[in-house]
């Protein structure tokens, strides 16, 4: 309910203002679940970022940042929910083969939003010829499952925009943002996550501040 009212009342009523404070506007999002698109979204800017409506668990998310341009250069295919490797950790979720589950290389895509396999590669190769490599941001969080081993393996990577959103507190990683959220929440719900800004992170000055260049090993590479 309350991701509904943000994106149905909240993100329309804001959208002219947040736009009108951002000065960078061709960015890539790589985040490990829908928050990319509500950002996209809250400034009303086309989506520039192949990880649009779906979630990537976190082993999987760290290994697609760590080569995101070895990754997005591999062919998409789908597999049934019974070849994931994450089915025994999924299956009991009630919406668990209600999707499409894409697959590049070694790395899962749980396309939450995509349940026709053309619609599906033809948003995901649209999008993955729009990636900027001179303006990424790479977000993680703590659902999913996502240990503070996960955590850290994402804190180590040399990329340079890269922030973890937590419902916890986690001091050894640097790039950790605690969310304020129910304190019986065990990991940050994407209702929680910033848009615009909030008073624990600012999104719209964290993309302004992109720079052009060093974001990633592979920066440079197309």
């Amino acid at each position: 309910m309350r991701l509904k009212w943000r994106s149905k009342v909240a993100v329309p009523l804001l959208r002219d203002r947040l736009r009108g404070e951002l000065l960078v506007t061709d960015f890539t999002i790589i985040s490990n679940n829908c928050w990319g698109g509500m950002v996209y979204e809250s400034y009303g800017l086309r989506k520039m970022s192949p990880t649009i409506g779906m979630f990537i668990m976190p082993a999987d998310f760290v290994r697609l940042c760590a080569d995101l341009p070895g990754y997005l250069a591999k062919p998409l295919e789908f597999i049934t929910p019974e070849e994931s490797k994450w089915a025994s950790v999924l299956r009991t979720n009630d919406n668990w083969g209600t999707y499409l589950i894409g697959r590049v290389g070694d790395v899962e895509l749980h396309m939450l939003h995509y349940h026709d396999e053309k619609a599906a590669r033809r948003k995901w190769e649209s999008r993955v010829g729009r990636v900027n490599y001179d303006r990424l941001l790479y977000k993680l969080n703590d659902q999913n499952g996502a240990t503070e081993e996960d955590l850290l393996a994402f804190d180590a990577l040399p990329l340079e925009h890269k922030v973890v959103f937590s419902a916890r507190d986690h001091s050894k990683v640097s790039s950790c943002v605690k969310m304020r959220c129910p304190k019986d929440h065990e990991y940050i719900r994407a209702s929680y996550e910033p848009f615009g800004h909030n008073r624990a992170f600012n999104v719209t000055a964290y993309i302004n501040s992109l720079s052009t260049e060093g974001n990633s090993p592979n920066a440079n590479q197309d």
